[in-house]
């Protein structure tokens, strides 16, 4: 159990870290091609729940996975 919350703590702070690197660039780039201030207000924060969703969703994915295979490991001994 050590080893799942080890490994969700670092996989966590990963796609933290992805997560903003992805919309500073989004950010930039959506600056540099002049979107207007209706953008930002709108259509980037949807990009941003959208990929902090996903990642969400992907950290529980794993998780669960971790915990089903500890679960069938610990059946088996």
């Amino acid at each position: 159990m050590k080893d799942i919350a080890i490994k969700s703590l670092f996989l966590l702070s990963v796609l933290v870290m992805v997560d903003y690197l992805i919309m500073i660039i989004v950010g930039c780039v959506s600056n540099y091609l002049g979107c207007s201030l209706n953008y930002f207000e709108c259509a980037f924060c949807t990009i941003g729940q959208s990929v902090f969703g996903f990642s969400l969703l992907l950290l529980g994915v794993t998780m669960v996975k971790d915990i089903k295979s500890l679960h069938t490991r610990s059946k088996s001994e």
